[in-house]
């Protein structure tokens, strides 16, 4: 099981969503290169439109899990943003696994 558990709650890091976007693209474009083992990248609330076909880190998230980590969305997300059938990476989660997969990790960050 992977120590590390991203939590990705927006599609912007930090309040000022312009920039946030910015900042958010930055940090999937280069996260891969510098993980040393496998890591849970779970996302909801807004974080799930970064798994939709248009997202602008789509490849980044794609390549994440190709290299063995775990990708998995929000499925009452996806569902209250009406964006269940375009899931475009990863599996649909709930909240039994959310929960299964905070207790198993050794860390859990939240963005």
């Amino acid at each position: 099981m992977a120590t590390t558990m991203w939590m990705i709650g927006s599609d912007a890091l930090g309040v000022d969503s312009g920039l946030g976007k910015v900042l958010m693209q930055a940090f999937f474009n280069s996260i891969g290169e510098r993980l040393t083992e496998s890591a849970i990248f779970w996302f909801y609330n807004r974080g799930t439109l970064l798994t939709q076909p248009d997202s602008p880190v789509l490849e980044a998230i794609k390549a994440l899990e190709m290299n063995g980590n775990k990708v998995a969305t929000c499925g009452t997300c996806l569902s209250y943003y009406n964006i269940k059938d375009t899931l475009a990476v990863g599996e649909i989660g709930n909240m039994p696994l959310m929960q299964e997969l905070i207790i198993s990790s050794e860390k859990v960050v939240s963005l």
